[in-house]
């Protein structure tokens, strides 16, 4: 199967993230020798599979229906992200550097943003911090079906700007994380408001660099820059060209957005360094998909 420029640029930018997860693990081994889990099972193996179909079916009907081809060969690139980035964050969970949360935390308190008593005040609205869960929650399916709303509108340059912009900030957010490690608010404040997942992340920080083993795969890894924020800015994109459902999402992703300060998962200062990161990478695969499909 012949490869466009677009698809090499793409393989090589999942090759390297596959050759940086490898260094780190080799970092990590000859050095540090920290304990940790595997993020691939749990994000990646099914993805493989579901990555090598697109790809066989887009090659099948490669003649027929040439849309059809390009759709479902970015499709497979979209699931093997999924697959590289499972491997790249198994790998900067062993970040040997201090964690920055008390400077993210500074900074809030300069902003005048007082994260225990959010929580509070949230708590104390039962209605609210359950819609909140619940909206919070909705990135992840976001994701899966982002992909297929720019297929249905056939909007190519749209579905390519997605991807890259996916691949880029997955492979800048993940080394901005190992070299300035962040495990949110719960790993620095004390709050009965915090929920159980949310302690989980930094307990798992605890352990790897204690050099325990972790005990559970629940809760995040990346404080800042907030991948709920940039994904939702990312989402909300790829739904342009169907103005009923970008509209929706606008509506929706303000409050995923707002969620991730209101329930605690990040600082303020996390939404828009995550919103800058979702702006440069659509910037760079704008600019990507102009130089690569002339």
């Amino acid at each position: 199967m012949t490869l466009s420029r677009e698809d090499r640029w793409l393989t090589g930018w999942l090759l390297a993230a596959l050759l940086t997860a490898g260094a780190l693990f080799a970092v990590n081994a000859a050095f540090f020798r920290y304990t940790g889990i595997s993020y691939f099972p749990r994000e990646g193996w099914w993805l493989a599979f579901v990555a090598l179909d697109f790809a066989v079916f887009g090659h099948w009907v490669r003649d027929r229906s040439p849309y059809a081809s390009f759709a479902a060969v970015n499709l497979a690139f979209y699931a093997l992200t999924a697959v590289v980035m499972g491997v790249l964050t198994t790998g900067i969970q062993y970040s040997p550097f201090p964690r920055i949360d008390l400077a993210l935390a500074r900074w809030d308190a300069a902003l005048g943003w007082d994260t225990v008593a959010v929580l509070r005040w949230v708590a104390e609205r039962p209605s609210l911090r359950s819609f909140l869960i619940f909206v919070y929650n909705s990135t992840e399916l976001q994701l899966v079906l982002a992909p297929f709303v720019a297929v249905l509108a056939h909007d190519r340059r749209r579905l390519r700007v997605y991807l890259y912009a996916i691949v880029y900030s997955s492979f800048a957010g993940s080394l901005m994380y190992y070299f300035f490690p962040s495990s949110g608010p719960a790993g620095v404040f004390d709050s009965p408001h915090f929920l159980q997942v949310q302690r989980f992340t930094h307990l798992k920080y605890e352990q790897v660099h204690d050099f325990q083993p972790v005990t559970t795969l629940l809760g995040g890894l990346i404080a800042f820059p907030s991948f709920h924020v940039a994904w939702s800015v990312l989402a909300t994109y790829a739904a342009l060209p169907r103005r009923n459902v970008f509209w929706a999402l606008v509506v929706l992703n303000v409050m995923v957005i707002s969620s991730t300060v209101l329930l605690g998962w990040h600082y303020l200062v996390d939404v828009p360094a995550g919103i800058l990161l979702a702006v440069i990478c659509l910037w760079a695969g704008e600019v990507t998909h102009r130089r690569l499909s002339l």
